[in-house]
């Protein structure tokens, strides 16, 4: 029996929809049809309910729920967009229903950027700090604690670090929710600035700051370093060096995601977010270059990597699966031993193959003057390497850029001047699709300065793809070529094999 309904009632970390009491309890339901796989209905049961809050902001009345965190809910939820006149009807029903008082709970709206915070289990709470006037003259002010201007549910908190050097400041950062409607704002970062003890020497690094231990103290309640399940292979960070985002991270493979730690961040990324895994060898034949293309980028501060290049070497190296003969053999055939040796991009590779369950591309038929699988450029003011793949162009590293052949309506070479010019490099313009462009995409890429010995083979492979070329010259006959870099044993096939179930991704 439905006690009453409230449409367009926001529930914290998705999008608007239903808020039904009913008598054995609330039912919310979202108004986002896509949402039915990542839980578009909450069912909260009378006997979960601890306690609530109700509180107005503006013309609207919020609602604070608070579980007893049985039937895996969250221990509060936060509903919002009632009419601020409903008071009187919800508290009827909380108490008449489920035998809990909505309580009324004062926000601080002093406007002051400055208070007092307090842990209480996973909740960070600052409230407005009151100075109250010393009795006598010469007396410290007396601080009293005000009402709640902002609290943090440290469950959901992604990063906490101290940005820069900055030693008195913490940055929480928050996951982007894919729940929420589109064009809508979410929080995503926040930082506070804690001042440091009057009677320290800044200069000491041996004694921590306030700001420091409450990093600390915020990394343990988050448990953002806290992982389920055991580690299946684990790379040092001495072992590799992270190109994008720059700086030494540990590897760590789990059964369903991996982890990234480093000195002031972590990552944790499922393998469902990754879309693609490239192995690609760069001209000093010392190094490799293994990219991670991920669906949702990661974040560091304001700046987001969709796109995670890792410089490894070829140097023989060996890596222990953590799980026994018989786990193996069960759950990944002969695709993993107990001990793997080969070089050690190769591992890399292959591990992130066999667990992610993930195919690795590598070079195709490209080469080349040099024979190699890419050319040198610039994009930008920036240098780096353009692979022409199978199905793909693959730019590293700054900033990383993935172009399926599918997305370009056209390219160009400029600044060639054929056999009669004196021009020792031309560029290559590509057009994308008016369809493949976004808000964080360019229509256009030019990747200039590209060696002219180096045109011939980029106008056979590229003919060969089919793709439209603006400004034709005269070539020489295409000269089919053994791929320059080929694994298909280790990877699966190059490119475009790989690629031939994908291709209609666009």
């Amino acid at each position: 029996m439905s006690l009453g309904i409230w449409k367009h009632i926001g529930l914290h970390g998705h999008s608007v929809g239903s808020f039904a009491c009913e008598g054995g309890g609330i039912k919310w339901t979202s108004a986002l049809t896509q949402e039915s796989v990542q839980g578009s209905t909450k069912s909260i049961p009378k006997d979960a309910m601890s306690s609530a809050q109700w509180t107005v902001f503006g013309k609207s009345g919020h609602v604070r729920l608070q579980t007893t965190g049985s039937n895996r809910l969250h221990h509060e939820l936060r509903f919002d967009g009632f009419p601020a006149n409903d008071y009187e009807t919800l508290r009827g029903i909380f108490k008449d229903s489920y035998g809990i008082d909505l309580s009324k709970y004062n926000m601080s709206a002093s406007g002051t950027q400055f208070g007092l915070s307090k842990m209480s289990g996973k909740k960070l709470t600052f409230r407005h700090c009151i100075l109250e006037d010393a009795e006598e003259e010469g007396e410290e002010f007396e601080v009293r604690e005000g009402d709640e201007m902002l609290s943090l549910d440290l469950a959901e908190v992604s990063q906490c670090v101290l940005p820069g050097n900055n030693r008195n400041e913490i940055e929480l950062q928050f996951p982007e929710s894919d729940a929420v409607e589109a064009n809508n704002d979410q929080l995503v970062s926040i930082r506070f600035y804690i001042p440091p003890d009057q009677d320290q020497d800044p200069a000491d690094r041996t004694v921590k700051t306030p700001a420091e231990l409450l990093q600390q103290k915020i990394m343990s309640t988050a448990n953002i370093r806290k992982t389920t399940g055991d580690v299946i292979v684990e790379f040092d960070q001495e072992k590799g060096s992270f190109l994008t985002p720059r700086g030494r991270y540990s590897i760590e493979l789990y059964d369903r995601f991996f982890r990234m730690r480093g000195q002031k961040y972590d990552y944790k990324i499922k393998y469902d977010d990754i879309s693609r895994l490239f192995l690609l060898p760069k001209p000093d034949d010392v190094h490799m270059a293994f990219v991670i293309a991920l669906d949702k980028p990661i974040r560091q501060g304001q700046q987001r990597y969709q796109h995670l290049v890792l410089q490894t070497s070829k140097d023989p190296d060996e890596v222990t699966v953590n799980l026994d003969e018989d786990t193996i053999k069960k759950e990944y055939g002969d695709d993993l031993q107990p001990v793997m040796r080969g070089s050690f991009s190769n591992l890399v590779a292959k591990t992130f193959k066999v667990i992610a369950k993930k195919k690795v591309f590598i070079p195709g038929n490209f080469q080349n003057a040099n024979q190699q699988a890419c050319v040198k450029c610039a994009l930008r003011a920036n240098e780096g390497l353009l692979y022409p793949l199978e199905k793909q162009f693959v730019f590293i590293h700054k900033p990383p850029v993935l172009i399926r052949f599918n997305e370009i309506e056209s390219v160009e070479f400029q600044r060639y001047a054929g056999g009669t010019g004196s021009t020792r490099n031309f560029d290559l313009a590509v057009m994308l699709k008016s369809s493949a462009a976004t808000a964080t995409t360019s229509q256009e890429y030019i990747f200039s300065g590209i060696d002219r010995s180096d045109y011939q083979g980029l106008y056979n492979f590229l003919s060969s793809k089919g793709i439209s070329i603006k400004n034709l010259q005269e070539t020489a006959p295409e000269v089919t070529v053994a791929p320059v870099y080929n694994e298909d044993e280790i990877y699966g096939g190059p490119d475009d094999e790989d690629m031939g179930e994908e291709s209609e991704d666009g």
